[in-house]
């Protein structure tokens, strides 16, 4: 792999100037700049450094940090290639911030109509909810109608209402009319967050297809 990408996993897993005294600042390690750093990586040569990388390295922490890179790689080149590979991978981790974390960088990248959705959507059904809330709005920037109709799916059977908010934020930005009336059914609710980011959803569709 290209020694500048070594060098900013190592950077990124670097903790020894870590101070948690009061008046400490976060912002001046070396592991908050290199995720900067790593946030505006452009450079599509290293897509298939760092899938061989991720392949074969036991380290799931330099994994996480690698997926990061990825990630923001694939949000900032618009790369299928590595849209595709990091959705792969979800079925293949086991740890769940790992997973979680996976899917929050799935949710910042673009999906062109024919992404394999199928595994975010078996994420959304995950029995942890640190995996399912990221899974819901992993869905963001698709489209492909199947996301609308699991997210549907959702408003529909799910009383949870950090489910329930989190599906209305993403319907709020991918939702179309066909899903207007699903949210209308939850502006009465209780819940504050879930009767607030429906009625959002509902706007933001509406502006959209007038």
């Amino acid at each position: 792999m290209d020694e500048y990408l070594i060098n900013l996993i190592d950077r990124m897993s670097e903790t020894t100037d870590r101070n948690m005294e009061v008046g400490y600042d976060s912002s001046k390690t070396i592991s908050w700049k290199a995720f900067r750093e790593a946030e505006s990586v452009e450079n599509t040569d290293f897509v298939p450094q760092l899938i061989i990388f991720i392949n074969n390295e036991k380290d799931k922490k330099k994994r996480d940090k690698a997926y990061f890179i990825l990630g923001h790689l694939a949000k900032n080149t618009s790369s299928v290639k590595a849209l595709d590979y990091l959705i792969d991978r979800i079925h293949k981790e086991t740890d769940k911030y790992i997973i979680s974390s996976l899917l929050d960088r799935i949710a910042e990248i673009k999906k062109p109509s024919g992404t394999d959705l199928q595994p975010l959507i078996q994420a959304i059904k995950s029995d942890k909810w640190l995996i399912r809330h990221s899974a819901i709005q992993s869905l963001n920037y698709s489209s492909d109608s199947v996301a609308e109709t699991a997210l549907i799916e959702i408003l529909n059977s799910s009383d949870d209402p950090y489910n329930l908010t989190y599906t209305n934020a993403t319907l709020n930005r991918i939702g179309t009319l066909r899903a207007i009336p699903y949210l209308e059914k939850h502006l009465k609710s209780r819940k504050r967050d879930v009767k607030d980011s429906a009625q959002y959803a509902i706007e933001e569709i509406k502006k959209r297809y007038n």
